[in-house]
């Protein structure tokens, strides 16, 4: 498989462009609402329990975006005849998912990383990270956006002194802000994309001193190289960072997934380690597999706010 370089963002439009106005319109409006969530979260949390049902449904209703986007997923990941009323009401959990996500970072700021723990219901599958971290390797820990990030950075700090987490800053996105002092406070040492080359190089170093690196491995960030994979019987393009930082390092991939159950607390799924320098069939696709997997036991989890498949990204292609 051939990979190619992938920015998500695109190209920039014209000032002049209404797609760019709608644009900044949106980002705007999602960092008012995403401020105001958090100071709810954070100093009236009951409040922020009480509209949710409101905030979710009016949410849904009003942005012709969410709708959209939701319907395209939708229909990739159970089947293309999916009605219109069930793609909405597919929104509309996705969109409760993401509000309980958002609400959980604010919750954060006001716990110790001893409370965060405690929002651990259980660890299914601990006794392959244990296997897998007795090699002294080091580990990539891959993960997807579901769930509560944070809660499952606390476990592993919890088991690990040193863990470094792979991200993209944002300049003054709040959401970013709020984030970095929570990662700052589990003692997690970040490692952002935009360092290039150079990050790479240190990960690999670090790995080798047998350190613990999470990466969110749904999703390709600006910058990234990602290739294009079988994914629920379309496609998905995927970051190659993992499995090429595991074959430079001898570090195994441990897929490690965050769950919200009913009572809001978080399931952490760890499966079966991948070694990228066993042979059989190509580590892009068995994370592949394992990814698909869980998006698909667990879809109105996945906090995907944009298409995530190539038949909905791509131009259509020819059948010569």
């Amino acid at each position: 498989m051939k990979s190619v370089a992938v920015d998500p963002s695109g190209q920039a439009l014209p000032r002049t462009s209404p797609s760019a106005a709608t644009g900044a319109l949106r980002r705007h409006a999602t960092t008012f609402w995403l401020g105001a969530l958090f100071f709810c979260a954070r100093h009236a949390p009951w409040f922020a329990k009480a509209v949710r049902p409101v905030f979710v449904r009016l949410t849904t209703a009003a942005s012709k975006h969410i709708q959209r986007v939701a319907a395209l997923n939708a229909r990739r990941i159970y089947r293309p005849q999916l009605s219109d009323l069930e793609c909405l009401r597919f929104a509309r959990r996705v969109t409760g998912n993401f509000y309980d996500f958002v609400a959980d970072v604010g919750l954060a700021l006001r716990w110790t990383p001893e409370r965060m723990l405690q929002q651990v219901q259980s660890i299914d599958g601990h006794e392959k990270y244990v296997a897998a971290r007795a090699l002294k390797r080091g580990a990539i820990v891959v993960t997807a956006h579901m769930g509560s990030f944070e809660v499952g950075l606390a476990a592993l700090r919890n088991m690990e002194p040193r863990v470094h987490v792979v991200f993209r800053r944002d300049a003054g996105d709040r959401f970013d802000e709020i984030r970095q002092v929570l990662r700052q406070r589990l003692g997690v040492i970040e490692a952002p994309v935009e360092d290039g080359w150079g990050l790479w190089m240190r990960l690999r170093d670090c790995l080798m001193a047998d350190d613990v690196v999470v990466i969110q491995g749904d999703r390709v960030l600006p910058g990234q190289k990602g290739q294009r994979v079988p994914f629920l019987g379309n496609h998905m393009i995927l970051p190659t960072g993992p499995v090429k930082l595991a074959a430079a390092s001898g570090a195994p991939i441990i897929p490690v997934f965050s769950v919200r159950q009913h009572d809001g607390k978080m399931k952490l799924i760890v499966e079966d380690a991948i070694d990228v320098q066993s042979p059989g069939e190509d580590p892009m696709l068995r994370l592949a597999k394992v990814l698909e997997k869980h998006v698909a036991a667990n879809a109105e989890q996945w906090l995907v706010l944009q298409p995530a498949f190539c038949e909905d990204t791509e131009p259509p292609r020819g059948n010569a």
